[in-house]
Parts: structure tokens; C-alpha cells; sequence
């Protein structure tokens, strides 16, 4: 009988957990700025993925301008840099248990551009690290964010799940350092 109790017990705890795992469907997202002057919102076109629109609009008194847009939805972005006009994506829940070309890590846009974008199996072989749960994985921990580097503009530091910190040039989206 107690062998039945601990073996129930720990069902529970595994089921539980598998459902703890589970990807939450896309809604629209709105984020600002550190500053609050610029603010992007992204809409889906779908429960799930990347199709969809981010609109990016600089705050006026009376109205807001628009002044980037993107072919693309992303539950997580970050807007900021030098005047805030770079845009940080952060791919969506991969859903493999191996990084791959095909899966967006990072992306760097600005002005309505495409300045660099990465993938989970570049960051991976960087050092990246990968971590696997039971329905998807991930190559990155920690979003240091933006700040200053070693005479450049702003950058934008992401730690991958290894411990490693990747810093992103937010004007050529090359990696400055990887320490």
C-alpha cells in the first residue's frame, strides 16, 4: 500500500510538472521604452508562432507616429539604445528538444530593418549552452539588456544558459564579446 501512495505521489508531481511545461497562445504585446518615448506593439495573426505585426510609434502629445513596422509577432521585445530606436526580439518557444538554424534566438532590428538576426544553433555553438525540459528548450538565461560598452553606443547583454554573456552591437548587430 505505501509503495502505491509514493508511486501516486509521484505521478502527480511528473504530471504536474509536464503541464507546468506547456506553451501559453500568443496575445498581443505592447512594450516601452526605458523612457517611455518609443513603444512597440505586436500583434498575432495566430494562437501560435511568428506570423503577425509589430508596430513601432514614437509618443506624441496629441498623437503617435509610427515609425517602424515588421512582418513578424514576438511575445518578447525590447526596445532601447542610443535615441531608443533599436528593437531586441527574443524567438518563441522552440518547441525541438536541439537548437537549429531554422529557430530564431536574437534578433537586432532598427528603422524598420533587419540589422542581424541569430539563430539557436549559431548561440549554441558560440557556447550558448541549451537547456531541454520536457516540451522545449532554450539557449539563453538571463537578459542583462541594454547599457553602455567600452566606447560604443549602447549594446544589448544576454546571458546564455551556460553563464556565458554575449554582448550585441545594436548598430551592426555583430557579438563584441562573449566572456
Amino acid at each position: 500500500m505505501r509503495k502505491l501512495s509514493l508511486f501516486t505521489v509521484l505521478v502527480a508531481i511528473v504530471a504536474t510538472a509536464a503541464l507546468a511545461d506547456q506553451e501559453a497562445s500568443n496575445r498581443p504585446v505592447v512594450r516601452a521604452s526605458q523612457y517611455g518615448v518609443i513603444y512597440a506593439k505586436s500583434v498575432p495573426f495566430d494562437y501560435y508562432g511568428q506570423e503577425g505585426v509589430t508596430r513601432v510609434y514614437s509618443v506624441g502629445e496629441d498623437e503617435d507616429t509610427l515609425i517602424a513596422e515588421y512582418d513578424w509577432f514576438a511575445n518578447e521585445i525590447y526596445l532601447g539604445g542610443s535615441g531608443d530606436a533599436a528593437l531586441v526580439r527574443f524567438g518563441p518557444w522552440h518547441r525541438d528538444r536541439e537548437p537549429s538554424e531554422d529557430h530564431l534566438a536574437i534578433g537586432i532590428y532598427r528603422d524598420g530593418e533587419v540589422v542581424r538576426e541569430y539563430s539557436t544553433l549559431e548561440l549554441f555553438e558560440m557556447g550558448s549552452g541549451v537547456q531541454s525540459s520536457v516540451s522545449h528548450y532554450r539557449v539563453f538565461g538571463r537578459r542583462l539588456g541594454f547599457g553602455w560598452f567600452e566606447g560604443y553606443d549602447y549594446v544589448y547583454q544576454v546571458e546564455g544558459v551556460s553563464g556565458k554573456v554575449f554582448t550585441f552591437d545594436l548598430v551592426s548587430g555583430d557579438i563584441l564579446e562573449m566572456e
